[in-house]
Parts: C-alpha cells; sequence; structure tokens
C-alpha cells in the first residue's frame, strides 16, 4: 500500500506514525472539549496527556508481545526497540490509561468515573483515525477473498478484506454514539462504561474477518482479541450497572462552579463532591 507518505532528505514520514498522532490529536479535542464541565483546563489535558502517551504505548506494546511470538521477543529483546512503534495491541491501552486516570484522579482529588468518561469519549475517534493508518501501512489485513471490495496490501499478496476500513468506520459509529451518551448522561461512568462495550462488540465481530492466528486453547474458536472482548463487554456493562446506582450527577450544579464535581449518592440520598485543585 502507502507506508510511506513523504520523504524530506533523511526525514521519512510514515503513513502509520502520521495517522496514529493524527489520531491522538483527534482524540485530545473531543476529550477537552468535554473537560472543561469537570473543571479540567487545557494546562490540565496536556499534562494528562503527556502521561498517557507513554504508558498507554508501554501497555499496548507489552500485550503485543505477550500475544504475539513472545519467545521472539524474549530470545531477541533488540527486536523490541527495532520494531519502534509498530505492533501495538489497543487492548493494552485500556489498563494503562485506566491506571494513569487513577494517578491523575487522586492527586488532583478528581472523582475517577468523571474523569474516565472524559478520556472516554475521544478514544474511539482516534481509534478510527489510527486504523486507517493501518490500512495504509499494510498491516492488520484481512483474510484473503475474491469479493468486489478487496485489496492487494503487496506485490505477490492476495487480496484481502479491508478490515482496517471497516474497523475504522464501526469506530466512528462508536465514537458518535459514546459522544451522545456523554452528553446526555444522568451519572458518571456511563461513557466509560459504553465504550467498552462498543469497542467489544466492535472487536469481536471484526476479528472473524482478519488475517490471525487462534488461540491453541478452548478449541480454537477464537483470536486472543476476542477472547479479551469476552471479558471486556460485561464489564462494561457492570461499569453502567454500578454507577447508575452510585454515580448520579448533580443536574442543578451551577455553571460558575464547575471545577467541583457533585455525585448523588442513590443509595443515602446524600450529596458527595470531588473538588479538583487548579
Amino acid at each position: 500500500m502507502y507506508p510511506i507518505i513523504a520523504k524530506f532528505g533523511p526525514i521519512t514520514i510514515r503513513s502509520y506514525g502520521l495517522m496514529i498522532a493524527l489520531g491522538v490529536i483527534a482524540g485530545y479535542f473531543a476529550a477537552r472539549s468535554r473537560a472543561k464541565k469537570i473543571g479540567l483546563t487545557d494546562d490540565h489535558m496536556i499534562d494528562l496527556l503527556f502521561y498517557l502517551l507513554i504508558f498507554c504505548v508501554i501497555g499496548a506494546k507489552l500485550l503485543y508481545i505477550l500475544t504475539n511470538n513472545f519467545m521472539t521477543y524474549l530470545t531477541n529483546p533488540i527486536y523490541i526497540i527495532q520494531t519502534g512503534g509498530e505492533g501495538l495491541s489497543f487492548f493494552g491501552i485500556i489498563p494503562a490509561g485506566i491506571l494513569v486516570a487513577i494517578v491523575y484522579a487522586k492527586r488532583h482529588h478528581l472523582n475517577i468515573w468523571a474523569l474516565l468518561d472524559v478520556l472516554a469519549s475521544g478514544v474511539l475517534i482516534g481509534y478510527a483515525v489510527g486504523r486507517i493508518g493501518c490500512f495504509l501501512n499494510g498491516c492488520c489485513v484481512g483474510q484473503p477473498s475474491d469479493y468486489w471490495l478487496t485489496f492487494r496490501f503487496g506485490p505477490m499478496d492476495f487480496t484481502r478484506i479491508p478490515t482496517q476500513l471497516y474497523t475504522s468506520l464501526l469506530a466512528f459509529l462508536g465514537f458518535l454514539h459514546v459522544l451522545y451518551i456523554e452528553r446526555h448522561k444522568r451519572f458518571y461512568g456511563k461513557t466509560t462504561g459504553f465504550l467498552f462495550i462498543d469497542y467489544a462488540i466492535i472487536t469481536f465481530f471484526i476479528e472473524f474477518w482478519r488475517d490471525v492466528n487462534k488461540v491453541k486453547s478452548l478449541w480454537s474458536l477464537f483470536s486472543a482479541n476476542q477472547w479479551l472482548s469476552i471479558f471486556l463487554l460485561p464489564l462494561g456493562v457492570l461499569i453502567v450497572l454500578y454507577c447508575s446506582q452510585y454515580q448520579h450527577i448533580r443536574l442543578d450544579e451551577p455553571e460558575n462552579q464547575a471545577n467541583i464535581g457533585l455525585v448523588v449518592d442513590a443509595k443515602n440520598n446524600t450529596n458527595k463532591s470531588d473538588v479538583i485543585e487548579l
């Protein structure tokens, strides 16, 4: 396909890296538009983005190594550095991002579910843009097919299903769904829960058309990402159910007190507040 966009002397602009960068930017601005609702400034968001980039890349790389030819990386650790940003698992971003959010929320006395919702609102648009980079790079390809909408990702390759584009389209629709939920939610945590649900559904079904190895256990029915999706979907449902009971938002909060995240305890009918140190 088009792994290299342009060259300027010793500088090479690769399509995968470029689209990942654009995805991060798109996700940042989507989250930034919601961050002000809980009192986060642009400085807070840039600071948070810095830590998210570092730890999410590490998490994505580690999970990819664990689920793809682990022994190759174990016997040749230098290969981890040589592959650089290639070989990343989106599932690895989830625990890394949650860990960073928990630490940041505690540091700034912020409701963790409110912060996770802000971040969740920008995840799928970044993922959608990043998958276009996979298409241009010729990675994460679909199975060989002779259907009308297929692409050849190499001179000696078969024509294949463009699962990267299908994933990108579904992720964009998921982004619109999550954004709608974020704007109309009545309790913190709902956006995060539905992000997990949407991503799990998208990944589970797309994996049937991807050219990936099945896990050599449990009758080899599914790929590693599908098994992770089976775990992630009920987790998302549990988050929505839990937060619907304990994270109700005080809807009468004045606009000039946006830096105070007030939560109504549905069980005890009392107000709780988490104040951000600005």
